[in-house]
């Protein structure tokens, strides 16, 4: 080559100082990849859509408002009504509440839940698992009251009693593998004690799309550190044949490590995350830059076979010289190919994959413009005598397999040229019209290997129960209390029973079912009850009868605190799409003409309304991106070569690869989910090398051939086949590699990888056999314009920029002051805790507000009128507002002796019946607020035979001086029946009444702390005016306000006789 050319002095003056074109491109390697180690994955599913999608925003505005997570599930797989299965089952679950990760008040099991049955008129609501079942007759009566109550039989236990399910929501689902795994530990080591226990062989299995997300992470690491080292060994092995030479291989693994580890490098500094599908990037990367690796030593190694020659600086810039130009062509386009689908996605992982594969690509691109050639005039490398034997040999029996393959299937392209065409022709016919038939589906279990336990999980639990796969409807009223309305249940109660209609909807739950449920308990169990109650004061006082044994909690997730919204949970027994579609747009047109209308309105999301949205996105986004990847190729194709009718050659190898490969997946019945759907555009980019190196190639033989004068004009046959010994042997081993490394995904336990590596190499094969047959017979059959006589154009190589992010951490410090010690013994102080008076009977008013973690208030007014008698104390409490519970009284007898169970009568004026209901257990939450029946029934006091004291000292709390004590039961069944683990209050030394009280839950986890805000002397007595209670577990805050306190006026022992309460 001349070296007056433009581009031979573009190189001749970059290389003039070769260390420095090695040192800077490694200096900029070495700081892109120091950010590897910051890099963050994300597995979620919510991960397809943009964080701005409505569907997301919806999802995440429920999560807040109903506490919705996506859980980890475990089943276990037992004879489950035995009493050491239940005991089992109790076990594990209060290990999986100890979980720092886990929501200890969001673990759902047979060992949570509670059970509603009626007893001679009355509402009895107790733990299904209390007490535990110590012998089968005990287990029997639990499966029996599980089959009496529909919303559990199906959902955490089999109708079959073969599986029982703990559900357990999660914090923080970025650390869902962390805990994913110690659910999965914690499951395995207590069913192996269990079956060396009992000689049994039960299982336990862990899924849940908590775990999915918990796992995938894992999973794909360890599937990938496999992988990707062997793709690099494979392409190593692959370059030391092509050149026979160990160095070459060596230079390939530079060019690799340097694109692949710079690119996730600059990812990981942009703060991208690494997405599922990002785990194909490597492979990616490694076949483009070992693809200009072979070009370029390849033509680097030719021209050494000119003896003339000498190895030095000048044949380094001559190849560059003559390779710039096709490796810019295949680079741009191949950019133009990853811009597509970043330009044309809205997925974040979609969107990111193509913009760091077009920014891998150009820094391959620039590697092998500067750092490859520094390194080849540093090292001089010699092309060894095997390969020039190949290249300078024209027979071809001496040639070596690849070449001589090669050659043979040049000949006979050109020979049959016309036959290569209507074949050519014929696959694009056959794959345009059954392409159009191809399934869009996905399930994100089948992400995992059918042999993993996560996917046997799924299976066993939507085999044997409900399912795991949740759709839930949200129903919003348009005023407060606007659930109480029958009309709005009703209409609740009939799209449930739509969304039953539906084979692959197991059940559908809400509110409705709880009410049903306590219709019947307060109609003797009559299952003809099991109906919705007929007015709105019935349902109202129902709730409340409800939150006499209940927690403010245990509807948490069904309604609002308002009961203005409610949520329908729908469970389907598959994640599939394609199965899944027709039921989530039924019931969105069910909901458009049915459901909605002024008063009430329904929207659904929930996990598969989500994946609906971003899966159905999934395929019109592959065909967008695939459209703007071919025209983006096109115009850049047309612009390099000049010409819009090249442009359109250089699509034609790829475009039939892939119709080939969508009649293939048609044909197949082989769905385009996550795998298949990113292969378009990757295979454009990919495959477009191909075509672009073998236009380039035959414009330069006609160039070549024009330029000599005098010479009689050769056979287009002949110099088409000249294409074959060099380029075509070149592109062969490119291929070799694409492919192979491509095929290393094909071993990949990760399902959409292996989709994704198989139909990439098949549609890389169809690429690289359509630029070698197909497009040199269609350029031999049209002579297009474009083969001929095409000037040089130079072409400003493209720059990256790596985007650096400095993260900054601050730390919090906390301090301690111990408390002095006090002379005064805790036993006296404890002593007059107990003494302050209360007086023998009071009349007072107390409004009581409770406010949710999301701020909102239930306000209750009522009149409470307590008289203590010899061994009793008799309170009544009657509700005055809201209307809908006007007149409910609530009647408690408290008996001083432990061996006498309380008493307790609920009045419904809506009935106008007294109902006696099941008597609480002493750590119950009181009518649905934070204070236990022990807290209000001790007033601020301490029960003596209950715990042991310790006095901590002497502190200051809002300016007086207060004795700090720690309390702790004497025994664990105390603190069981409590609740209570220890608590620690404050006293105020001038009247001995508790300020302040903090209590830790059983596993010594902060409660809740009672405040005490307000304090009168009221005749005589010291009375608490206002009292706050925070819950830690819950985010629930009470208020009491007492007003209008009467010690003096008599409360007269008549007004405490049940008969009463009807007379009120």
């Amino acid at each position: 080559m001349k070296n007056d050319t433009a581009s031979w002095r573009f190189f001749s003056n970059l290389f003039k100082k070769p260390i420095a074109l090695v040192i800077i491109p490694l200096i900029f390697f070495i700081g892109a990849a120091s950010f590897l180690p910051t890099i963050v994955k994300d597995t979620r599913g919510d991960a397809f859509l943009s964080p701005d999608n409505p569907a997301l925003l919806y999802r995440e505005r429920v999560r807040d408002q109903f506490g919705l997570n996506d859980p980890v599930v475990v089943a276990i797989k037992a004879d489950i009504y035995t009493p050491e299965v239940l005991q089992l089952i109790a076990s594990l679950t209060n290990t999986i509440e100890g979980l720092e990760n886990v929501k200890e008040d969001k673990v759902f099991s047979l060992a949570t839940e509670k059970n509603m049955f009626g007893d001679d008129g009355s509402l009895i609501v107790e733990d299904f698992l209390d007490p535990l079942p110590s012998t089968l007759s005990e287990a029997l009566l639990v499966k029996k009251a599980i089959q009496n109550f529909p919303l559990y039989n199906g959902s955490i236990v089999s109708k079959d009693g073969d599986v029982a399910l703990i559900v357990a929501e999660l914090w923080n689902q970025d650390i869902s593998n962390v805990t994913y795994k110690q659910v999965n530990d914690l499951a395995a080591a207590e069913i192996v004690r269990f079956n060396e226990e009992h000689g049994t062989s039960i299982e336990s299995y862990v899924a849940g799309e908590g775990a999915i997300a918990g796992y995938l992470g894992e999973y794909i690491d360890n599937d990938m550190k496999i992988l990707n080292p062997i793709a690099g060994l494979i392409i190593f092995t692959i370059v030391v044949i092509c050149f026979s030479a160990f160095s070459s291989g060596l230079l390939a693994l530079m060019m690799i490590a340097t694109t692949v580890l710079s690119t996730i490098g600059i990812m990981a500094a942009s703060g991208v995350s690494f997405y599922v599908i990002t785990n194909a990037l490597p492979v990616i990367l490694i076949g483009i830059a070992v693809a200009d690796t072979i070009h370029i030593l390849g033509h680097y190694f030719e021209l050494q076979a000119d003896p003339k020659r000498e190895m030095n600086r000048d044949l380094v810039i001559e190849t560059m010289a003559e390779m710039w130009r096709p490796v810019a062509l295949t680079s741009l386009t191949t950019i133009a190919g990853f811009a597509g689908l970043y330009l044309a996605s809205d997925m974040p992982p979609f969107k990111f994959f193509g913009l760091f594969a077009a920014v891998g690509v150009a820094l391959a691109w620039v590697y092998s413009m500067t750092l490859l050639p520094a390194v080849l005039i540093l090292t001089k490398p010699k092309a060894s005598k095997r390969y020039l034997l190949n290249y300078l040999n024209n027979d071809d029996k001496k040639r070596d397999i690849f070449s001589r393959f090669i050659q043979k299937l040049g000949t006979l392209s050109l020979k049959y040229s016309k036959s290569v065409v209507v074949l050519g022709s014929l696959i694009i016919v056959i794959g345009a019209v059954t392409g159009s038939n191809i399934v869009i589906d996905e399930d994100r279990i089948d992400t995992f290997n059918k042999k993993e336990q996560i996917y046997k999980a799924d299976k066993l639990i939507n085999g044997h129960t409900n399912g795991a796969n949740n759709l839930d409807i949200i129903v919003e009223t348009n005023e407060k209390e606007g659930l109480f309305s029958p009309e709005a249940l009703v209409k609740v109660e009939a799209l449930q029973n739509y969304a039953l209609t539906f084979d692959d909807v197991t059940s559908a739950t809400s509110i409705v079912d709880y009410l049903k449920q306590m219709n019947m308990s307060l109609n003797n169990s009559d299952p003809s009850a099991y109906v919705l109650p007929g007015d709105r004061k019935s349902i109202a006082q129902y709730f409340l009868i409800y939150s006499a044994s209940g927690e403010s909690t245990d509807f948490d997730e069904e309604v609002d605190y308002d009961y203005k919204v409610a949520n329908v949970r729908l469970t389907f027994k598959t994640g599939s799409y394609h199965r899944n579609k027709e039921i989530v747009e039924s019931l969105q047109t069910y909901i458009g003409r049915e459901f909605n209308d002024e008063n009430i309105s329904a929207t659904m999301t929930g996990r598969v309304t989500v994946d609906y949205f971003w899966i159905r996105d999934l395929g019109d986004g592959h065909f967008f991106s695939l459209g703007i990847a071919l025209i983006l190729v096109l115009l850049v194709s047309a612009l390099m070569f000049r010409s819009m009718l090249a442009g359109i050659f250089t699509l034609i190898p790829v475009c039939t690869a892939l119709l080939f490969v969508y009649a293939t997946m048609a044909i197949l019945k082989i769905p385009l989910g996550i795998g298949a759907s990113m292969f378009a555009s990757i295979a454009i980019g990919l495959g477009v090398d191909f075509s672009i190196h073998t236009i380039d190639r035959i414009r330069e033989l006609f160039r070549k051939e024009k330029s000599i004068e005098g010479q009689p004009e050769q056979n287009i046959d002949t110099l088409i086949a000249k294409l074959y010994p060099s380029t075509g042997r070149a592109l062969l081993f490119n291929f070799i590699a694409l492919a192979c490394g491509f095929g290393v995904l094909i071993a990949s336990s990760v399902v959409p990888l292996n989709e994704f590596g198989s139909i990439v190499v098949v549609a890389v094969v169809g690429s690289f056999l359509c630029s070698m047959t197909l497009l040199p017979a269609l350029i031999k059959l049209t002579k297009p314009a474009f083969i001929h006589g095409a000037k040089e154009s130079l072409v400003i190589p493209v720059s990256s920029t790596a985007v650096l992010l400095i993260v900054a951490g601050t730390l919090g410090l906390a301090s301690k002051s111990d408390a002095s010690e006090s002379p005064m013994k805790v036993e006296d102080i404890v002593t007059k805790i107990v003494q302050v008076d209360e007086g023998d009977h009071v009349t007072r008013s107390l409004k009581m507000r409770l406010i949710n973690k999301q701020g909102k208030e239930r306000i209750s007014e009522t009149t409470i009128y307590r008289r203590t008698l010899d061994d009793e104390k008799r309170t009544l409490v009657v509700y005055n507002r809201p209307t809908n519970v006007k007149d409910t009284a609530f009647l408690t007898y408290d008996y001083q002796s432990p061996e006498h169970e309380d008493d307790q009568w609920l009045y419904l004026p809506a009935t106008k019946k007294s109902r006696r209901i099941s008597a609480s257990n002493r750590g119950d939450y009181f009518l649905g607020t934070d204070f236990t029946y022990e807290d209000i029934k001790n007033e601020g006091k301490m029960e003596l035979s209950d715990y042991n004291f310790t006095l901590l000292g002497s502190v200051q709390y809002e300016g007086q001086d207060v004795f700090q004590v720690r309390a702790i039961p004497k025994s664990e069944k105390i603190a069981q029946e409590l609740g209570y683990s220890r608590n620690e209050f404050l006293v105020d030394k001038s009247n001995w009444i508790i300020v302040k009280n903090d209590y830790w839950d059983i596993k010594d986890k902060p409660l809740k702390t009672i405040y005490l805000k307000d304090l009168e002397k009221i005749q005589g007595i010291w009375s608490r005016k206002k009292l706050v209670v925070i819950n830690y577990k819950t985010g629930h805050t009470t208020e009491f306000d007492f007003s209008d306190i009467n010690y003096d006026t008599e409360v007269p022992e008549s007004i405490f006789d049940v008969r009463a309460l009807s007379r009120r």
